[in-house]
């Protein structure tokens, strides 16, 4: 009860500093699109199809026999997807926010209008301009649709039987137009669902969406717990029986259900009267994705050159063990990164190029703080300095490296960190001001883009101008190797790493521990999302789950930039000369209950990362050719089973404490496996064969 009465007084807390103006960036609020007004009676002789508001001034001719009380009559609200009046954006993502567009690199471009998004308790309307700039959906969301009756999902492909989304009769079907192959997926019910609203249909990709394509959906066969046929929404049924409607959404579009239908009927088994939905949608191009992410990032590395601009040194403390020994020094200060937010506090924004080009514009240099751990066993003789190891922080945690002083001192490895903003300690109130006006996930989203470029610059300049400071070293001897850095991050700070790795033109290595991918597939079976959910589920946020999913799937675009599986997906062949290939160990618990091995699993597909096979379980997809042993080079993932209780399987997250998460990081047989790897990119087989541990093997010391 303690616990929800400070969630009301934050929410109330919250409430008043939206309605005071007290969020900041009041001049980065977007312009409103323009309401057409026109004629939008279809029967009409001036019918004005862009037409978004009627403004009385429709012309019949009047020997015109037609009316509308002819037409079908269907549920129609102005800037919606039609063809499903469960919600305005179901079913989803589809190409009914998408226009065509020359300019743009797939020809599409999102086109969300004013009263597309759903709006909060706290805001009627939530409208993302910048959004209207992508040219695609995002390849890392959800897919979803919801029917008035619950269908049985039960014989359907779930998250532990995938192969049945293959077989060429299965009720469900994700088709790569064009390439004509079957997409594998599994299918579950929104455990979230209120027992008075239409259960969300969950369709789940096991890894991201080629870039720049276009995918069929399609479902027919679906029954309900009754064993009968679930009904077609009344707005699709429409266009597949050629029943004249009278939503222009609808009639504008049957043209493209109509091409739509002749592709399914040329390339599918199923009948086009037995469909009881199907939509089209296109993926955004990589360089819609991360264009304006690699323009940012080349302009920071200008302006730093090839060492940095600086660093200063606030404390130097040298930390002796229990015995009187050295154990570490922890050095604390803050280097110099070009910046590109209007603040370095959030909530903030991205300063852009103008409103219709999202690439970002140098504002100012700032401060950055950095913390690293050198151990002491960079003064052993015959160790030598210590490896340079770029340190990634958990959720809204910070780079604070103080407490991997053993990590550090069992490897050699120094351990530098800075703070993940956007996802940071000093974040915690903006997203939950965000949960309630969903358009500060755009301000959180952007503070993370920036945290990205200081990331990189935080190694250039460590192994440039930083790397001379006089506190690396020790009676002339330096205490650290910068020659060639790595990467490692827990849990926030693995799901971090593949575009800190790729973005970074001085990494090529890294080790995650406990990561997953994408966002959208991570955040409601993660307990983490419970610091949140009560917030954004209240009067004041999102009381409906569908508004919440939707909410939800929307935002994977904001975070699109610097997600997971947008990296992953370069990871083997890079992306022009600007993202290199690189290698990555990613190591994993199962049981997890705040990244769950479901996610875990996508993002060892999404990177095209081989199993090693001491693993203890082997996630669909993995055979005999992308299964590696001990000895092998390049990039391997492991699943670790310290025989913990099982995770939930729907989208709903258990109950803490949970050991499994934080286990890992102590076991020390992932430890040598790890650091081995980063000093020397080959895969050793600690386990020796078999990666299962008992509780008391844990050890973080």
């Amino acid at each position: 009860m303690k616990y929800e009465l400070n969630q009301t007084f934050t929410i109330l807390l919250i409430f008043m500093m939206l309605f005071a103006g007290c969020t900041g960036n009041e001049d980065m609020a977007e312009p409103m699109e323009e309401n057409i007004l026109g004629c939008t009676d279809l029967s009409a002789t001036n019918y004005d199809p862009n037409a978004m508001t009627d403004n009385g001034s429709c012309e019949f001719n009047e020997d015109n026999n037609t009316s509308t009380e002819s037409f079908l009559e269907i549920p129609h609200t102005d800037g919606c997807d039609n063809t499903n009046p469960i919600h305005c954006m179901l079913p989803f993502p589809s190409d009914a926010f998408l226009i065509d567009d020359d300019s743009t690199t797939t020809g599409k471009r999102i086109s969300y209008s004013p009263s597309t998004i759903p709006g909060s308790g706290t805001v009627d309307e939530v409208y993302a301009p910048i959004l209207n700039q992508i040219d695609g959906a995002s390849p890392n969301t959800q897919i979803m649709t919801a029917f008035y009756t619950e269908p049985d999902v039960s014989e359907l492909a779930g998250q532990f039987t995938i192969g049945k989304s293959l077989d060429p009769n299965h009720p469900t079907m994700i088709i790569n137009q064009e390439t004509g192959i079957l997409v594998p997926h599994w299918v579950e019910l929104d455990l979230r669902s209120e027992s008075d609203q239409p259960t969300i249909l969950h369709i789940r990709t096991i890894e991201a969406l080629d870039h720049d394509t276009t995918y069929v959906v399609l479902m027919n066969g679906l029954m309900d717990s009754n064993n009968d046929q679930i009904v077609a929404p009344v707005g699709f049924s429409a266009l597949r029986d050629g029943v004249i409607t009278t939503s222009p959404d609808i009639e504008n579009r049957r043209p493209y259900f109509e091409n739509l239908f002749a592709w399914i009927n040329d390339n599918t088994n199923r009948p086009i009267s037995e469909l009881q939905t199907a939509w089209s949608f296109n993926t955004a191009s990589t360089e819609s994705l991360i264009g304006p992410l690699l323009s940012m990032r080349d302009d920071a590395l200008d302006r730093i050159g090839p060492d940095g601009l600086g660093c200063t040194v606030e404390s130097n403390t040298e930390i002796m063990s229990d015995e009187g020994d050295r154990s570490h020094w922890l050095i604390t200060g803050t280097y110099t990164v070009p910046q590109y937010t209007e603040s370095f506090y959030p909530p903030t924004l991205l300063r852009r190029a103008s409103d219709t080009d999202r690439t970002p514009v140098f504002v100012e240099n700032r401060e950055i703080p950095f913390w690293l751990v050198i151990p002491g066993t960079a003064t052993t003789t015959g160790k030598g300095p210590a490896d340079l190891t770029i340190w990634g922080h958990g959720f809204l945690g910070n780079g604070n490296t103080s407490g991997l002083y053993s990590w550090a001192n069992q490897n050699n490895a120094a351990l530098l960190g800075t703070s993940f903003y956007g996802w940071s300690d000093d974040d915690f109130t903006s997203i939950e001001y965000a949960v309630l006006n969903m358009n500060y996930f755009q301000h959180q989203a952007e503070r993370l883009e920036q945290a990205m470029i200081n990331q990189v610059v935080l190694i250039k300049s460590f192994k440039g101008i930083c790397a001379e400071l006089p506190d690396l070293y020790l009676n002339d001897t330096k205490l650290i190797d910068v020659t060639n850095p790595t990467y490692t991050g827990y849990s926030n700070g693995a799901i971090r790493g593949p575009s800190i790795v790729g973005l970074s033109p001085d990494l090529d290595r890294g080790v995650l521990w406990a990561g997953g991918s994408s966002f959208t597939h991570i955040i409601e079976r993660c307990t983490q999302y419970d610091k949140f959910h009560f917030i954004f589920s209240s009067d004041f946020g999102y009381s409906n789950q569908l508004d919440r999913a939707v909410a939800i799937s929307i935002m994977q675009s904001f975070w699109d930039p610097v997600e997971a599986d947008t990296f992953l997906y370069l990871r083997e062949e890079g992306y022009k000369d600007k993202v290199q290939p690189y290698e990555l160990m990613t190591l994993f618990s199962i049981t997890d209950l705040q990244i769950s091995n479901i996610s875990s699993a996508r993002m060892m597909r999404t990177g095209g990362i081989p199993l090693l096979d001491s693993s203890t379980i082997t996630p669909y997809g993995f055979e005999s050719s992308n299964i590696v042993s001990s000895g092998y080079k390049g990039s391997v993932g492991v699943f670790f089973d310290g025989g913990y209780e099982h995770a939930p399987d729907g989208n709903i997250y258990g109950q803490e404490p949970h050991a499994a998460h934080n286990a890992i990081g102590g076991l020390k047989i992932a430890r040598d496996m790890a650091f081995t790897f980063l000093k020397t990119g080959i895969v050793f087989d600690s386990c020796e064969g078999n990666c299962s541990f008992l509780p008391e093997d844990v050890n973080w010391n």
